[in-house]
């Protein structure tokens, strides 16, 4: 059988097509890290590495809800630990006050102060934000903390003093809605799963993001009984507002009204053990939410694992196999240099 020159060219030229094609591949894997690329190369390990990347992403998503959660509930935390500082401060003076000291013009005057700073740094905390998020302030995207011409707090609109709750919802004088004061949640894996209605969740089921400013710093009102300069009881009803029993004080401060002052000063302690809870509230969420995140950690050093085991490469293996298609390519180009034209070898180079 005579072999001509044309078929030796052509079957030389289809080999080494086949060898850099083996040897491009080999290259791209190292190159990758991965062992392959299309579902139908490894319809078998293929499968598995679809399932694994959508538990990857969801981990990725429920890592970034938990750090962000975080954030906000650290910045929370912030914000009501600066109010405690501050109420502190004044319940110190009020002490002092009642104990007969600091009593002169002067000194009612610097308390007179203090008690106004104080009420200007519990608005600006109530009012923090994170990023464009009120944190304490329900679901508002404006100012939810403002006060009233008249000198009240007002949440959303709505006078602090006028506001009761049921159910974690808050309502007006009126028994409306107060607006803008929902509860928001975030997903971070904790097995989302909806009601039988089908339209809303099971809260056990999602992370609770609503950090309650009013909640902490007090609504609604309650009776105050205290014995007058004359000895006669009196009974007052008052805000639970820690913003608006500091207005209170100052009025009785201004009045030089010491018994008055000293009821109030007794109503707003009982309005601080509400702070103090929420401040162990937050951080009772916030040690969930670090153990939560240390969990997801750990289940995205397993599912790296997984991926590896799944879609990559064992580097030895691939390492030996890519010397291998090295040299059979050099070994390719030696062989075509000894039986091919100088010219078809140049272009094949």
């Amino acid at each position: 059988m005579r072999i001509t020159s044309k078929q030796m060219t052509s079957k030389y030229i289809f080999n080494a097509n086949n060898t850099m094609s083996r040897y491009s591949e080999q290259f791209e894997k190292l190159e990758t890290g991965r062992g392959f690329d299309r579902l139908s190369q490894n319809v078998s390990l293929g499968k598995k590495a679809l399932r694994n990347r959508t538990a990857i992403y969801r981990n990725a998503q429920y890592s970034a809800n938990v750090a962000s959660a975080q954030e906000q509930m650290s910045a929370a935390e912030n914000a009501l630990t600066s109010i405690n500082d501050q109420v502190q401060n004044v319940s110190a003076l009020a002490e002092k006050a009642l104990n007969g000291t600091n009593t002169d013009p002067t000194s009612r005057e610097i308390f007179r102060t203090s008690l106004e700073e104080t009420k200007r740094g519990m608005v600006d905390n109530l009012n923090s934000l994170y990023l464009d998020k009120y944190i304490l302030g329900g679901t508002n995207g404006e100012t939810p903390y403002t006060v009233s011409d008249d000198g009240e707090l007002l949440y959303n609109g709505t006078p602090a003093a006028d506001i009761t709750s049921e159910n974690g919802k808050y309502f007006d004088a009126d028994g409306n809605p107060v607006e803008l004061s929902g509860t928001t949640y975030v997903d971070i894996g904790l097995g989302l799963k909806l009601k039988p209605d089908g339209e809303s969740f099971d809260e056990n089921s999602v992370f609770k993001m609503s950090f309650p400013g009013l909640e902490w710093t007090g609504y609604g009102v309650s009776d105050i009984t205290y014995e007058d300069k004359d000895g006669v009881e009196v009974t007052e009803t008052v805000s639970n507002n820690m913003y608006d029993i500091l207005t209170e004080m100052q009025s009785a401060l201004e009045e030089n009204d010491s018994e008055r002052l000293g009821a109030l000063r007794d109503h707003l302690e009982d309005q601080y053990d509400n702070l103090l809870t929420g401040i162990a509230n937050l951080g009772t969420r916030s040690a969930f939410l670090n153990e939560k995140a240390t969990r997801l950690q750990d289940e995205a050093t397993d599912l790296e694992i997984i991926r590896k085991n799944t879609e990559g490469i064992n580097d030895t293996d691939e390492i030996t196999k890519m010397q291998e298609y090295s040299y059979s390519w050099l070994l390719t180009l030696k062989f075509g240099s000894q039986i091919l034209p100088q010219s078809l070898m140049d272009y094949i180079r």
